[in-house]
């Protein structure tokens, strides 16, 4: 069976991350990556802004082609990516999240995971107290 992995990125954080880290890191299997084999494929997009509400329709739609492409098939797993979910230097994490997870979960999407790229500078802040962790 094949994977389909959907990063979901801030919308407000995009406006100034090209989300490269994210993306390294899924190719590179690392971090929560790692366990994703070579039949996993990758796909991106934002939440659509505050509060995360267009999120449904980016998800309907990403559905709808995943039916027209008859692709149905797959594992779909959500990764919330770290600027959502995380206090980091972009901001501190998404105010909207509990709704976000709501839209997700009665739009049937049940295999989330929070986070995806963390920078060794991260790591660093937060073990001495500066980045709350997650």
């Amino acid at each position: 069976m094949s994977r389909l992995v959907v990063i979901i990125q801030c919308d407000t954080v995009q406006q100034r991350c090209c989300g490269y880290n994210c993306t390294h890191a899924f190719y590179s299997r690392e971090g929560k990556f790692a366990d994703y084999d070579a039949n996993t494929h990758y796909m991106s997009f934002t939440c659509g802004g505050c509060c995360g509400g267009a999120l449904t329709v980016k998800l309907e739609n990403l559905c709808k082609r995943l039916r027209r492409f008859q692709e149905t098939d797959q594992e779909l797993i959500i990764h919330l990516s770290t600027c959502m979910v995380s206090d980091n230097s972009h901001k501190p994490p998404c105010p909207h999240l509990a709704y976000i997870m709501t839209l997700l979960e009665k739009k049937g999407f049940t295999n989330i995971v929070k986070g995806t790229y963390i920078s060794k500078t991260a790591t660093k802040r937060r073990a001495e107290g500066r980045y709350k962790s997650f």
